[in-house]
């Protein structure tokens, strides 16, 4: 007989079920796991974002230029306007640049100790924005979303209480998106609705 007796106890976050998502679709977390959005961002979205990277490299390189290139940058009586310019040239630069490196499609984190889902905009440089979190009491439900005729863009959709605030979820394949919504279920739905903690700021809440 096998000796386990030398061996701790541990918690496993994640039914072995759910292990052929996690890659894909799921991440999991010390309080709880992430769910990445597949959807693709439109093609115009992604052109834009890709003049403005160029734009915003354009407005950089002309903000350096006048003050580098030898003909001008000597001549004091220009001093001034080339100072104007530069700040004209530095806050489109930083507006073109910001706009390409801001992410196009959220994710949503489920924290399984605060009992929130937020909805959070993943940026190209690594950071993150917060969009929006909701209590788990807010969900009324889970749906499959099927209308696009293809079985390789399924979306599923997690119901809030207002139907505005309504959120896909992620899209994916059958099989993915089948396994996701088991998840949700369990340790969303079925969960304890209300917090004993705040959504920001953790303190227990009075």
């Amino acid at each position: 007989m096998t000796d386990i007796s030398g061996f701790q106890g541990r918690t496993v976050p994640v039914s072995q079920g759910f292990n052929d998502i996690a890659d894909q679709l799921l991440t999991e977390t010390y309080w709880g796991f992430t769910v990445k959005n597949t959807q693709r961002a439109s093609s115009i979205v992604q052109l834009s974002q890709a003049v403005s990277v160029v734009m915003g490299a354009g407005f950089a390189a002309a903000t350096l230029g006048l003050w580098i290139v030898p003909s001008v940058a000597f001549q004091t009586d220009s001093a001034l306007i080339r100072a104007g310019a530069s700040v004209f040239f530095v806050i489109f630069s930083f507006f073109f640049i910001s706009y390409a490196n801001r992410g196009t499609v959220s994710e949503l984190q489920i924290d399984l100790s605060l009992g929130e889902v937020r909805e959070v905009l993943r940026h190209r440089s690594g950071s993150s924005s917060l969009l929006a979190h909701y209590g788990f009491d807010a969900f009324t439900g889970l749906s499959i979303d099927r209308s696009s005729g293809s079985p390789l863009q399924v979306k599923l959709i997690l119901h809030h209480q207002d139907e505005a605030h309504d959120l896909v979820v992620a899209t994916g394949n059958e099989p993915q998106i089948g396994k996701l919504f088991g998840r949700l279920e369990r340790d969303l739905l079925r969960s304890e609705g209300s917090r004993p903690l705040a959504a920001v700021s953790p303190k227990p809440l009075t």
